[in-house]
This record gives C-alpha cells, structure tokens and sequence, in this order.
C-alpha cells in the first residue's frame, strides 16, 4: 500500500469516525448514539486491527480513539495494548455499524487498554 493509499484510507476513516460523532452530538441526550462496549478475540496487522462479535467483524484503520492503561483517553493514534502482526484476546473496544443505504461498515470507534476482567 503507497503512502497516497494510506493517506487516503486514514481520511476515510476519519471522516466516518466525524461523521458518526456528529449525528451523534446532533441527536443528543437520551437518544444520542451509545456504541456498544464488547469484548472479543481479534488480529491486529500492521495497520489495521478486526476483531470478531459473533458473525459480525469490527475494525479500524491507523489510528481510533482509546483510553491507556493508566486511564488518559486519547482521541487518536494506536493503541498500547495492540502489538502489531499478531492475535489478540479480550479486547475490550466500542464499535458501532454505520449505514449508507443496504451496506453496513462495522466500526471499532474506541480501544479500551485499561486492565479488566477478561
């Protein structure tokens, strides 16, 4: 993959990570959008992490919103607690599909690093 893929690809997903924060912020209140927090088993390549709930397969590219071990939320970059090329276990992560029409994109939008049960 060029750096002009990559660039690419990290826009997209930036933009859909905008995109879900702002119906998100514009519904507000109660019926603002909750994703929901699962805990699953996964791999994480070089740039890209997927992490399977069921049938359905979550996954992010380059960078994502994630809290550290010691709790400080970050609202980009990659996450501590996913070493890259390799299998993962109980990885505890938001995600959320996003729709446009009859195609659904299953989003992680948040990595949780701090230590929990598993």
């Amino acid at each position: 993959m060029t750096t002009k893929q990559r660039m690419t690809a990290a826009l997209v997903v930036l933009l859909i990570a905008v995109a879900a924060f702002g119906v998100g912020y514009r519904m507000g209140g109660d019926s603002a959008i909750h994703p929901t927090v699962y805990t699953a088993d996964g791999y994480v390549g070089a740039d890209v992490a997927s992490f399977q709930v069921g049938d359905m397969y979550y996954g992010f590219r380059s960078s994502v919103s994630w809290t550290d071990s010691a709790g400080s939320f970050h609202d980009s970059g990659w996450p501590e607690c996913l070493p890259k090329i390799q299998t993962v276990k109980g990885v505890r992560f938001a995600g959320t599909t996003l729709w446009a029409g009859n195609v659904g994109l299953a989003s992680v939008v948040w990595v949780d690093c701090r230590p929990h049960a598993g």
